[in-house]
C-alpha cells in the first residue's frame, strides 16, 4: 500500500519513524511543507492509497482541496492528524471524505489500526478482487527436483486453468527456475526490483519474463552480489505487491532457511516440501517438519509431495508416511524421457508433451489446487460437444 503523509508540523520525522516501524512492507512518502498551510495541491498525492494530513493550524486547511482528492479517488483513503479540537473539525472532515481524525496523541496508539482499516478497504475496493494465493516450494534435500515441479505447475495453472500466475526464483544463490520454462533473458532480476520505494503491480510485472499468455517470472538475481542486502521486509513487500495482482505467486525457495525464506513461508497460503522416496529425503523431511512445528505452522498448511515415483529404487509409501506422520497431498510419477526433454530444450513440460504422466499429474494438483474435479471438468467438455453437435446437424 502506498502511504503519502503531507505535514506542516515540525513532528513529521516522528511520524515518519513510526510509519517506517508499524508499515514495513507499505511505500511510506513523507512531504514536509513550511508553513501552517496544508496545500495538497503543491505536490502528487494522486497515487496514494493512504493520504495522512498532519495539519499544526486545522484553520489553515484547504478542505476543498481535500474534498476534490476524495472524490477523484474514492479508493483511497483520507486520515487527518489534528493538533486542535477535535469536536470543532468532526462534522467538516465527515462532509469532505475524511475516513478518520486523530489527535496529535493519539498517533502512536490508533494510528496501526487506522492503516489497517485502509489496507482492507483498498482490498475490497479492487474489484471485490480476492488476494492471490502465496504457494512455496521447498526441497526436503538437494536434487529432489523443487524447482522443476514449481515452475512447470505454475505454467500450467496460468496455460491451462488460465489463473494469472508468478514464478518467484528465491534460490538466491543458485536459482536455476527460469531454465525450466523460457530461454528468454530481458535482463532484469528480482534483485532490480527489491529496493524500489514506489513498486507496484505494474512496475513489477514490467520487471518479469512473460512465458505465457498468462503466466509470469520473476527471475533471481543474475549473481550472487546482486543478492546482497536484500531484507526480509523487501521480499514482504513484493509478495504483498504479486497477492494484489496476480491469482497465485509460486516461490522457488532454496534448501537453506535464511530469514529470507522464512518471512516467505510466513506469509505462504500452502507450504509444498518436496521429496523422492529414499532414506536421505525422508531425514530430510524429518528435519523440515521439526522447524515447522518450531514456527508454529498448523499441519494444514503443509503438503508433503513425492517426486519421481515408480523407480525400483522407491521405499514403500505406507512406511515413509508413517515415519513422517503424514500423508502425501501429490505423488507425481517418474516421467524421466519428458522431463529431461524438457530441461534440454528450456521449455515448459505441458508445451513437450501435454498428455504425458507427470504433466497429467500437476493438472490434477492444479485442479485440487482450484477446487476442480476431474469429473466436472470432463462433465463440461461433454456439454461443450453435445451443443457443438447440436448446432452442426
Amino acid at each position: 500500500m502506498k502511504i503519502t503523509v503531507l505535514s506542516g508540523n515540525s513532528s513529521a520525522q516522528n511520524l515518519k519513524s513510526i510509519l517506517d516501524e508499524k508499515c514495513r512492507s507499505d511505500q511510506v512518502v513523507v512531504l514536509e511543507q513550511a508553513g501552517n498551510k496544508l496545500n495538497i495541491d503543491a505536490y502528487d498525492v494522486t497515487q496514494a492509497d493512504l493520504l495522512i494530513l498532519d495539519c499544526p493550524d486545522i484553520q489553515q486547511l484547504d478542505w476543498s482541496a481535500v474534498e476534490m482528492f476524495n472524490l477523484r479517488h474514492p479508493q483511497s483513503t483520507t486520515v487527518l492528524i489534528c493538533r486542535g479540537d477535535l469536536e470543532q473539525v468532526l462534522v467538516q472532515a465527515m462532509r469532505v471524505g475524511v475516513r478518520d481524525i486523530l489527535s496529535g496523541s493519539e498517533v502512536q496508539d490508533r494510528l496501526p489500526e487506522v492503516i489497517e482499516r485502509a489496507r482492507i478497504r483498498l482490498a475490497a475496493s479492487a474489484g471485490n478482487r480476492s488476494l492471490g494465493k502465496i504457494l512455496i516450494f521447498i526441497p526436503c534435500k538437494g536434487g529432489s527436483g523443487t524447482s522443476f515441479i514449481a515452475s512447470n505447475l505454475a505454467y500450467v495453472l496460468g496455460e491451462v486453468h488460465h489463473k494469472r500466475v508468478l514464478l518467484v526464483d528465491l534460490d538466491l544463490q543458485f536459482g536455476d527456475a527460469s531454465f525450466y520454462i523460457t530461454d528468454i533473458d530481458n535482463g532484469r532480476s528480482l534483485g532490480d526490483v527489491v529496493r524500489k520505494t514506489d513498486l507496484d503491480g505494474q512496475m513489477l510485472e514490467s520487471a518479469c519474463i512473460q512465458v505465457g499468455k498468462n503466466t509470469w517470472l520473476l527471475r533471481a538475481p543474475h549473481n550472487p552480489e546482486q543478492s546482497v542486502g536484500i531484507t526480509p521486509d523487501q521480499v514482504d513487500n513484493i509478495l504483498t505487491i504479486a497477492s494484489r495482482h496476480f491469482d497465485f505467486i509460486c516461490v522457488d525457495l532454496e534448501r537453506t532457511l535464511d530469514p529470507l525464506s522464512l518471512r516467505a513461508m510466513d506469509r505462504s497460503d500452502l507450504i509444498f516440501p518436496i521429496m523422492q522416496t529414499v532414506l536421505p529425503y525422508v531425514r530430510g523431511a524429518q528435519r523440515l517438519q521439526r522447524t515447522f512445528r518450531a514456527l508454529h505452522y498448523p499441519v494444514s498448511k503443509i503438503r508433503l509431495i513425492a517426486n519421481r515415483q515408480g523407480k525400483s529404487d522407491d521405499l514403500a509409501l505406507p512406511k515413509i508416511e508413517e515415519a513422517l506422520q503424514t500423508k502425501f497431498y501429490m505423488q507425481l510419477p517418474n516421467d524421466f524421457p519428458n522431463a529431461s526433454a524438457s530441461i534440454n530444450s528450456g521449455k515448459p513440460l505441458y508445451d513437450i508433451s501435454p498428455e504425458g504422466p507427470l504433466t497429467n499429474a500437476l493438472i490434477q494438483w492444479a485442479d485440487q489446487l482450484l477446487g476442480v474435479s476431474k469429473s466436472k471438468l470432463n462433465s463440461t467438455t461433454s456439454s461443450v460437444w453435445q451443443r457443438i453437435s447440436t448446432i452442426f446437424k
